[in-house]
């Protein structure tokens, strides 16, 4: 992407290479440690800025017309931010400009970014009636309280207002927090992170402590307790995927009733949006024919075409869904990835790049991996995916720009 940065951020890019270049070793004491807290709130104050910018871009959704990606998932993905870190930050940016002394505070770089996670955390369970007088106390508490303390701090202040007091109310403050973080790292290995609540945390330690996980299992295992957790684990999920009965590759999807317009099924025109040609789904669900198109790709689905002005009626047999053969095999091509470059999240659907809807085959050159998201991009958000004379993807967005993956090979490297 050509760069369209303001002018401001590129002087302060050549700011930074200015300060890089100095040798640290010739600086005084004074000089390295000052310098040190100057960068530290600069730091902050940049984190701040950042943090707006990302509000506007999350509301405007400059990252889907820009990159085809949510704003989080564009941070996942093409800055190689953890999902939780990815989360936060978007939380940060659409909460905080409702409290204007936090943001404030931010924006001077009196405030860290884990700060005000903590901060605004507290402020939603705070009595609206005295929230800014709360605000601004907790802004002053986090001139002296790391994260971990300004907490406490925030738990003694609800606790002296009354508010979550009970038990019931802390436990529902408990329960909002929890949640699990899965990410890949490095190599094909991952990092496994999160809160659980007491029962799903009972649950899983039983479980874990049952596969192997407690003790060593013999004289010769040498294995360190963390490893053996990690072990009993995989054999938990690998017990559960084995009896399940869960089909593989996703297995064949459900018969789905779809009635919509003949034209608007087979023009795949944007001017077929008005809603009197809107399909129905069977049990009543108006979706537009961009939906009714996207379900087609990979779902049994027996279509109802009706022509509205002649009255006739098409009660269409079963679609040629993928067989179980073309999924594997399309998974096994495209390594178990979205085709969208870069993206991480799991495959969802089969697509026909040429829609079946348009005469397009079921068979494995027309068929291409993707995740939910990008499936809805292709159908509903107007984008287009084909693949070039490298047999490659290629997807455009609705100005034309394309993105593109390296050639893909027949078999996995």
């Amino acid at each position: 992407m050509v760069s369209t940065a303001p002018a401001a951020l590129e002087q302060l890019s050549t700011a930074l290479a200015a300060v890089a270049a100095l040798d640290v070793h010739d600086l005084a004491d004074s000089s390295l440690v000052c310098g040190l807290e100057e960068m530290l709130t600069i730091e902050a104050r940049l984190r701040a800025v950042q943090t707006r910018w990302l509000a506007a871009a999350e509301a405007r959704d400059s990252t889907v017309s820009e990159c085809g990606r949510s704003t989080r998932w564009w941070l996942i993905e093409e800055h190689n931010l953890s999902r939780s870190d990815a989360a936060g930050r978007i939380k940060l940016a659409t909460q905080l400009p409702a409290y204007p002394a936090l943001e404030d505070a931010f924006a001077a770089g009196d405030v860290t970014d884990a700060q005000a996670g903590v901060i605004l955390a507290g402020l939603v369970s705070c009595p609206i009636e005295v929230r800014d007088v709360v605000e601004k106390e907790l802004v002053a508490l986090a001139a002296s309280h790391a994260p971990f303390h300004l907490s406490q701090a925030v738990e003694t202040i609800l606790a002296r207002l009354g508010a979550g007091q009970d038990e019931p109310d802390r436990f529902c403050r408990r329960h909002g927090r929890r949640g699990v973080d899965l990410d890949q790292t490095f190599a094909g290995t991952g990092s496994l992170s999160g809160t659980l609540t007491p029962d799903v945390y009972d649950a899983v330690r039983r479980a874990i402590d049952a596969a192997g996980g407690a003790a060593p299992q013999g004289p010769e295992d040498d294995r360190s307790a963390a490893q053996r957790r990690h072990d009993a684990l995989g054999a938990v999920a690998s017990h559960y995927l084995t009896h399940a009965g869960l089909p593989a590759v996703g297995g064949e999807r459900p018969r789905v009733v779809v009635t919509i317009d003949r034209g608007a099924l087979l023009d795949a025109s944007r001017e077929t949006l008005g809603t009197e040609r809107w399909a129905t789904l069977d049990g009543g669900l108006p979706v537009p024919p961009e939906t009714a198109r996207r379900i087609a790709c990979d779902a049994q689905l027996l279509p109802v075409a009706v022509d509205w002005d002649t009255g006739a009626l098409t009660l269409g047999r079963s679609t040629r869904v993928w067989s179980q053969a073309i999924r594997r095999t399309a998974w096994i091509r495209d390594h178990g990835r979205c085709a969208f470059p870069k993206c991480r999240r799991p495959p969802a659907d089969l697509h026909h790049l040429v829609w079946w809807s348009a005469g397009g085959r079921t068979d494995l050159d027309n068929a291409a991996w993707l995740c939910t998201f990008h499936h809805w991009l292709v159908h509903e958000g107007g984008w287009t995916v084909r693949r070039d004379s490298e047999r490659s993807y290629v997807f455009a967005g609705g100005d034309g720009r394309e993105f593109g993956h390296p050639p893909r090979h027949s078999r996995p490297a």
